[in-house]
């Protein structure tokens, strides 16, 4: 079945624009510690990008769609590598996996803004 790349997309790009709604939203109306505030943002994210993952073909056709599938990757073996290190204390660890994360949901949304 041949997927519509543009369909895609746009859910995705969806996707990205609720997410940024919501981490707005948990600055503009919250009042939060910046600590609580950091990880809220972080799991809206997360979510984001686990609904970006779903709505990617398995295998990507269009330019696009395989550039965001590749950034995924590439955030999953970051992840893994992380994981699997013994010499990092769990705090710093969280952070690290949080600014794994903040920067592959930037790296998206940039790739969605310059097309």
């Amino acid at each position: 079945m041949a997927v519509d790349e543009g369909q895609v997309l746009a859910g995705v790009r969806s996707a990205v624009l609720l997410a940024l709604d919501n981490r707005r939203g948990l600055v503009a109306f919250g009042r939060l510690e910046a600590r609580d505030l950091d990880q809220q943002a972080r799991a809206v994210e997360r979510e984001a990008l686990e609904q970006i993952r779903k709505l990617l073909p398995p295998v990507p056709t269009g330019q696009r769609l395989q550039q965001l599938k590749t950034r995924l990757t590439r955030m999953d073996e970051a992840l893994q590598a992380l994981a699997a290190r013994h010499d990092i204390a769990e705090r710093s660890r969280a952070l690290e996996r949080d600014d794994i994360t903040w920067r592959a949901f930037e790296d998206v949304s940039w790739l969605l803004e310059e097309h």
